[in-house]
């Protein structure tokens, strides 16, 4: 759900269940300013070169299904975390450097990558509208292309928790824990299914599906990447998740969703991650941009993460 047009983008059911497209129900945009939003890069990067050496720095662009991602990666170490970034809907911003606190807080103890989804940053665009099966063999091949097979702990910030929400179940073996950022998360579906947000603001709404898929920048079928998630919930793999609740801008603020929603969304964002193993829920001192507001809040996740992974 979308949260603004800029990087922020979806964030949680709030704003794709408004429209996906950027839009709240009044037209305007949410979260968005000049100090939450990059500025749009045009740098020109370079092919990366292959094979990558473990550990080595990776900066630039790699092929992939035929189109070129732009990649980042710094830092050493196992697993490697890799950062989703969330909703881009401006031509021009990248999510390098936009999650630059976050990376300089784990680079110390862990590998970190970041890239940027096809049509927007720095990769290359893709015709028609991105499926599910696109969006997440683009990460799992461009992760193989440079040399890291997993596993992963996916840092889905915003609209990038749908992307690890799809890519934890059709990968379940590569993903060996998650942290969602104050993120979306596939089972936000099931307020517009039972009818818990008004009609046309959900993002299977058929205006705002169409909007989606066909004139917003990134070019998703975002009812279709939550439906896909999680429909194949039964595949979700047994690692802990931590979930990131911005404590300064709740979700159940969204009163413009309806009050059944502003009352539903943070009992069914604590029951998520209640179940995974282990999982937690957690306030942080933050708005929606925890990564840079609080990175220390991030890396304090990963850190829990990866000592209940090694129990």
């Amino acid at each position: 759900m979308n949260r603004s047009l800029s990087l922020v983008g979806i964030t949680a059911a709030v704003l794709v269940l408004v429209a996906c497209a950027g839009r709240t129900p009044d037209g305007t945009n949410t979260h968005s300013s000049a100090a939450s939003s990059p500025a749009p890069v045009t740098e020109t990067l370079p092919e990366v070169s292959l094979p990558v050496a473990e550990g080595a720095d990776v900066d630039g662009v790699v092929a992939v299904e035929g189109h070129d991602l732009a990649v980042h990666c710094k830092g050493s170490g196992h697993p490697t975390l890799v950062i989703l970034h969330g909703w881009i809907d401006q031509p021009g911003i990248t999510s390098y450097g936009y999650y630059g606190a976050l990376t300089n807080e784990l680079e110390p103890d862990f590998r970190v990558c970041s890239y940027d989804r096809a049509n927007v940053g720095d990769s290359e665009a893709v015709p028609g509208t991105q499926t599910p099966e696109m969006v997440v063999g683009d990460l799992d091949g461009l992760m193989e292309t440079i040399g890291d097979p997993g596993p992963f702990i996916l840092i889905g910030q915003s609209a990038g928790g749908m992307v690890a929400s799809a890519y934890a179940v059709a990968h379940p073996g590569k993903v060996v824990g998650i942290v969602m950022v104050d993120a979306s998360f596939d089972e936000e579906i099931t307020l517009e299914d039972v009818g818990m947000v008004p009609d046309g603001v959900g993002p299977c709404d058929p205006e705002n599906r169409r909007r989606d898929g066909e004139e917003s920048l990134q070019k998703i079928d975002n009812c279709a990447m939550y439906k896909w998630a999680y429909e194949r919930r039964d595949l979700r793999p047994k690692v802990p998740l931590v979930y990131l609740a911005a404590e300064h801008a709740p979700w159940s603020d969204q009163t413009e969703l309806g009050p059944a929603y502003a009352e539903a969304i943070i009992p069914l964002q604590q029951s998520y991650a209640a179940s995974w193993s282990p999982g937690k829920f957690e306030w942080v001192d933050s708005g929606h941009d925890i990564h840079s507001e609080n990175p220390g809040a991030v890396g304090d996740a990963v850190r829990w993460i990866v000592k209940e992974g090694n129990k």
